[in-house]
């Protein structure tokens, strides 16, 4: 549940905490007073993107952040994965700037995935806006996964696995088909530049090798010189090995005395071994140092010729060698093509299926939890006023004749869904948005919250005027109906409807206060005696008569 709710120079609100109650909490109050801003810094805490907007005028950032118990084991595992510290409680933080906003959980700085991963499985926030959604049938699906089911999770990840790589070898085949078209019309030229690429004969690396043999040849008089003086001096009547290894020996014989001729032992042993593999390596390269003029030339030529080539097709040394393989692949396609076609549609084909079935596999269970679902709504609708509501979501039969369509795989799979509904004896189903009204709407987007609610492992629910567009007796079943969601889930809702304020556990009266020429929202919990005041002004206004306040009296005892 909530426990505190902190906001700080959020548009009207300047410094603002509340404490929250279990159970069900009702806001209150004048219109634009601030109920909306309360339930927008919530939103922010679950992941909304913010708006610099946001900061009231004068300050420089705001400031919003809240305090939950859970009781979520996955909440756990990803704290854990995002290496945050777990506590008894979730603190959740949100500093808006127009220099830099920064987002914390438990004192860690985290990013705005992390953030919505988290609170996916804490609260759901129904906005005002949220009933439209029941509108469009592209929405629909939102409507039947649930996003803590890992049955679901774990399919419809097999599924994107799939799709991907059907989507990668589409594209290859897509590709294929495309450049072998290009390929046959200019044939001649692509084995005319891979003959003449070729006849370089390429190699990684081969460019550097006879780079570094022109210097060599270049820089032999120099290379001779030095390598005999070098030689010489290690050979001569002066300078003799044999004399470091006699010394070697004589140290060696007294090491036993002082561990520092040891040392000096050690040092003398390695300097003769190091001074007798350099003088033989030495000896080597001056007996195979050679010239070569014409080798020379050669080099030289091939280096130019590289070069030029390199320059022709617009390639470096590397870009070259890959060049010349893309252009054999080019002929291999114009001279093989249906082959190679042949080919990689079988492998689409193949992926395809595989992807279709791994989707189908998604789709059965999106259609058994829909039967739930549908049981579920009906029954729901019934409880609030509906009485004759019979509701199914029905599935369209996707089409897997041609394999080259990928249209038919979305990131939620081949499924398109209708909601179907007859709210009055008689009638046919039809689709939901052409026959519900704005209060039915309302109170079917009810319905599925109260069964989520069930199924869910959250600890918040928030209504922002789901009751909009009802009054009276239905007005009532409403109330009782969000009253009942907190068996599961702390309930926060913003109401104007008495019925609902009055089966309310708690009751904050949100209003605007001015001072030093400024407006600001403030908030008061009401008192059983308040309540009575303020549900006896949502019957009759503010001119309350007795007959009003001992209504709301009634509705509070009730």
């Amino acid at each position: 549940m909530l426990k505190t709710l902190s906001v700080r120079n959020f548009a009207i609100i300047e410094d603002i905490t509340i404490s929250f109650k279990p159970g069900m909490t009702v806001l209150t109050g004048q219109t634009g007073a601030g109920k909306s801003l309360l339930i927008d810094s919530i939103s922010l805490l679950l992941g909304a993107r913010a708006d610099t907007d946001m900061i009231r005028f004068g300050a420089s950032e705001a400031y919003v952040s809240a305090i939950f118990d859970y009781n979520n084991e996955h909440i756990d595992e990803l704290l854990d994965s995002y290496g945050i510290k777990k506590n008894e409680d979730i603190k959740i933080e949100r500093t808006i700037s127009n220099k830099k906003s920064v987002i914390k959980i438990n004192d860690t700085v985290v990013n705005l995935s992390m953030l919505n991963s988290i609170t996916l499985n804490l609260a759901d926030l129904h906005s005002q806006t949220d009933t439209m959604r029941l509108f469009n049938k592209d929405n629909y699906l939102s409507f039947i996964d649930a996003k803590d089911d890992e049955k679901y999770l774990m399919l419809l990840n097999n599924y994107l696995v799939e799709r991907s790589k059907y989507l990668e070898e589409l594209s290859t085949l897509n590709n294929i088909l495309k450049k072998s078209k290009e390929s046959k019309d200019n044939l001649d030229y692509l084995k005319f530049a891979y003959k003449e690429i070729s006849m370089l004969d390429l190699s990684s690396g081969l460019d550097k090798e006879i780079i570094d043999k022109i210097n060599k040849m270049k820089n032999y008089d120099k290379i001779f010189n030095n390598l005999k003086e070098a030689y010489e001096k290690l050979s001569n009547e002066y300078f003799n090995l044999d004399n470091i290894y006699d010394a070697y020996s004589n140290v060696h014989n007294i090491e036993k005395y002082d561990d520092k001729f040891k040392d000096a032992a050690i040092k003398l042993d390695s300097a003769y071994s190091l001074a007798s593999e350099a003088l033989e390596s030495i000896k080597y390269s001056l007996n195979n140092l050679d010239y070569d003029p014409q080798e020379m030339d050669d080099l030289q030529a091939k280096l130019n010729e590289i070069e030029n080539t390199c320059l022709k097709y617009h390639k470096d040394f590397e870009g070259l060698i890959k060049y010349q393989d893309e252009l054999k692949l080019e002929i291999d396609l114009s001279e093989n093509y249906d082959k190679v076609i042949s080919q990689e549609e079988v492998r689409t084909k193949n992926s395809f299926d595989k992807t279709f079935n791994a989707a189908k596999k998604l789709s059965d269970y999106r259609k058994e939890k829909a039967l739930e679902i549908s049981k579920e709504i009906t029954r729901e609708c019934v409880e609030l006023e509906l009485p004759h509501t019979d509701f199914s979501i029905e599935f369209e039969e996707a089409d897997n004749s041609d394999y080259h369509n990928k249209d038919i795989f979305t990131e939620l799979g081949i499924d398109k869904v209708e909601f179907m509904i007859s709210l009055n004896l008689g009638e046919p189903k039809k689709p939901l948005y052409k026959v519900a009204s704005g209060g039915e709407m309302s109170r079917i987007m009810l319905a599925f919250k109260s069964y989520f609610a069930r199924k869910s492992n959250l600890s918040l629910m928030v209504f922002d005027e789901i009751d909009t567009g009802v009054s009276g007796y239905v007005a009532s079943e409403i109330a009782t109906k969000m009253k009942n969601i907190t068996k599961y889930n702390q309930v926060l809702a913003i109401t104007h409807l008495p019925q609902v304020a009055s089966a309310a556990d708690n009751q904050l009266y949100i209003y605007k206060e001015e001072a030093n020429n400024r407006t600001t929202t403030a908030v008061k919990e009401l008192t059983f005696e308040d309540r009575i005041l303020e549900i006896a002004k949502m019957i009759s206004g503010e001119r309350v008569s007795s007959y009003a306040l001992d209504q709301a009296k009634e509705m509070l005892n009730n």
